[in-house]
């Protein structure tokens, strides 16, 4: 009697452990996939928005001819502001700021697409080859923010990019014809919107002095609303509900 009693103390201890370790297994697993749906919840700084403005511009030249001609490209310009997390409450400075892994997804294969750093404070841009990020675009922390050398404040600041989508085509126009400065251009030239619509996505990663490193993947569906009809689409986002970082 007495071994079978103990056969059976020793059966409900294992079943208690066993319980135990499921509930600790459940835990962490409900704990994992949490922080992978919702990321980092006190990050030292934060992404505060994004916005974006999608138009077109055009080249002019004149052929041997002597046609004039306008080369479009539809451009869109993002922003991002980011900010000190006033509820995170150790000292912390902005290492580097990363936009990084670039990939786009075209149905127009003639459409050629391209990422371009600004050169000036005032976040303009030339689209020239030496503007042209090619693998990655790197802010370094300073003490002040200045995106033509490529610094943001170490506790934050506004930076960008443009992305400018070319080899979609051009307009042949009267000398003295007056043409619209933005994306109704495209309608001129009889540019189909679904045409120039492509998919862009990135890294953006925070990386501070304290060696913490903060990586989110972020998409945007480019252009912004119907440029060809309205000239300008933007987008203000502050909600960032898409956007989730993760220290890696």
């Amino acid at each position: 009697m007495r071994q079978g009693s103990f056969s059976k103390k020793r059966i409900i201890h294992i079943y208690i452990i066993v319980l135990i370790l499921s509930i600790i297994f459940m835990f962490a697993a409900i704990l994992m996939f949490t922080y992978h749906v919702e990321g980092e919840k006190n990050l030292p700084f934060n992404l505060k928005k994004i916005n974006v403005i999608s138009t077109a511009e055009s080249s002019i030249a004149q052929d041997e001819q002597g046609a004039w001609n306008a080369k479009i490209l539809q451009k869109n310009d993002i922003f991002f502001t980011i900010e000190k997390n006033s509820k995170y409450k150790k000292e912390e400075a902005i290492k580097k700021i990363s936009f990084e892994n670039f990939r786009i997804n075209k149905l127009n294969e003639n459409m050629i697409v391209s990422i371009y750093r600004p050169i000036n404070s005032a976040i303009q841009y030339n689209y020239s080859e030496e503007y042209k990020v090619n693998n990655a675009l790197e802010y370094i922390g300073g003490l002040n923010t200045n995106v033509e050398v490529l610094e943001i404040n170490n506790q934050g600041g506004l930076i960008g990019f443009s992305i400018i989508a070319d080899n979609i085509g051009e307009y042949v126009f009267a000398e003295n014809e007056k043409l619209p400065s933005d994306g109704r251009l495209l309608a001129k030239a009889n540019v189909n919107l679904e045409d120039i619509k492509f998919q862009v996505y990135f890294d953006l990663i925070i990386e501070t002095e304290g060696n913490r490193k903060f990586k989110s993947n972020i998409k945007f569906d480019l252009p912004i609303g119907n440029i060809l009809e309205n000239g300008v689409g933007t987008l203000e986002d502050t909600e960032l509900k898409n956007v989730v970082f993760k220290r890696f």
